[in-house]
């Protein structure tokens, strides 16, 4: 990112009103949705660029949209409003197939889709959500939190679910067998942990084990609100399947609170979670956090009218400004190459993070270095992946907290402050870090497997 200079590819503006989400599947396929009731579906098309599909707009909603989601395989879109349903549409026809409808007619302010596709999550302005099957049938609701719920979130393997709502308050789930099992309360809470309001979450797909036990599971979430902040979260997890009596260093093992600045951590004995960022990310509420597909960026959008461009370390790399009036919404495409942003002043703005597209482009097929580079790393082992930049290491060196990370980033990470772990949020006795020889000589070799001429 510190080559390519993020530059307008298009903009689109068919839209009458606000642009209050947007999504992609893949790289060519995008979709939007806007306070004018409409959802508007894009394919892109080499030679003229993102061109709306014959049977758009989508006209079923009374109300405003709230929320834009596609589906893991990319056949289904569903839409949710402010009248109260999410609507189910076919992909390829733009066929109405299914309404559901939130409890007591509730305005809905998100839906999702749970990455293995056996649920889809509503949440409304009662604190409420409703988790429907793969069958479209009702499978639980909930009364969660006390306020309007405008965010949730899961994990990558469908395992956590995120819900926040506009008192600042996060709740975490272990969602087992697809919501089979009744779920009575969250399995780890934060109170304030944004002042006036979280406005929106995402989960890292990069997902840790402590090196420790082998067992925890370590999460990155990222999360924004009205106070101006982006904060990083690690969340600590011991999964059903595994014997939840061993102890963990991560999670205590009987219910206890802490403290990340102002906001309180209720922990529970399977889930615990430590603030490890806090970031004054923009001049206004942020509305969005992304991160890409890899994990190795973060991008966030304000009511300040900028998108800004972070590395994991909580730097920021690029703003980009284009739109004069607020930035609800962003997305990305599936290798990085493409970032969509949507706006109250009813455009939603393409921009190409590589600098080399135009409108002639098949996107589809072009991939940087970088962005070959890092799409592999879906398959690279995890051992080979620094924590914190979510890239491959080429310096590995071990830190007293067990991890090993790339020594160019550990050293930037404790240059900041005190001396903690970048993964545990625990205080260290020491910066010392010790080379991890046998994985460097496997990355090296791992690396001229890849064939990737002009890597260094």
């Amino acid at each position: 990112m510190s080559g390519p200079r993020p530059r307008i590819l298009q903009k689109l503006t068919a839209h009458g009103s606000d642009v209050t989400s947007v999504d992609f599947f893949g790289n060519s396929l995008l979709v939007t949705g806007s306070s004018d009731k409409t959802v508007r579906v894009w394919r892109w098309t080499a030679g003229s660029g993102f061109n709306e599909e014959s049977f758009s707009p989508l006209l079923g909603h009374k109300y405003g949209v709230t929320s834009v989601r596609v589906s893991p395989k990319g056949a289904v879109l569903a839409s949710a409003s402010v009248d109260g349903t999410v609507i189910l549409w076919n992909l390829s026809t733009g066929e109405e197939t299914h309404v559901l409808t939130q409890a007591a007619g509730e305005a809905i302010r998100a839906c999702i889709f749970s990455p293995n596709g056996g649920s889809i999550v509503s949440s409304d302005d009662s604190g409420s959500i409703c988790v429907w099957g793969f069958d479209k049938s009702l499978k639980r609701q909930m009364k969660i939190h006390d306020e309007a719920i405008h965010t949730i979130a899961f994990s990558s393997d469908s395992s956590v679910l995120l819900t926040a709502c506009t008192l600042g308050n996060i709740r975490f789930y272990a969602v087992e067998d697809d919501f089979e099992a009744e779920i009575t309360k969250p399995d780890c809470s934060i109170d304030a942990a944004h002042d006036m309001g979280v406005l929106s979450a995402d989960f890292c797909k990069i997902v840790h084990t402590d090196p420790a036990d082998h067992v925890s599971f370590i999460y990155t979430v990222a999360t924004c609100g009205t106070d101006h902040f982006i904060k990083i979260w690690r969340l600590f997890y011991i999964p059903a399947n595994v014997d939840r009596s061993r102890k963990s260093r991560l999670i205590p093992n009987t219910p206890q609170e802490h403290f990340a600045g102002q906001a309180t951590i209720y922990s529970t004995e399977v889930m615990n979670a430590s603030c490890v960022q806090t970031i004054a990310a923009h001049g206004s509420s942020v509305t969005c956090v992304r991160f890409n597909s890899t994990g190795t960026l973060l991008i966030s959008s304000s009511l300040d009218k900028t998108i800004k461009i972070w590395n994991q370390q909580g730097s920021c790399l690029k703003t980009l400004s284009a739109h004069t009036r607020y930035v609800n919404c962003l997305a990305v495409n599936s290798d990085s190459t493409v970032i969509a942003s949507g706006s109250n002043d009813r455009s939603v703005v393409i921009w190409d993070l590589t600098e080399n597209l135009t409108l002639d482009s098949h996107i589809t097929g072009i991939r940087s270095l970088l962005f070959t580079l890092a799409s592999k790393t879906a398959d690279t082992p995890l051992e080979y992946i620094c924590p914190i930049t979510h890239e491959i290491m080429r310096d590995p060196v071990y830190a007293e907290d067990g991890f090993t990370y790339e020594r160019s980033a550990i050293q930037e990470w404790f240059g900041r402050e005190k001396v903690v772990s970048p993964m545990t949020n625990a205080e260290l006795t020491t910066d010392e870090l010790v080379e991890n020889g046998k994985l460097k000589q496997k990355i090296e070799e791992y690396i001229k497997l890849l064939d990737l001429d002009g890597f260094e």
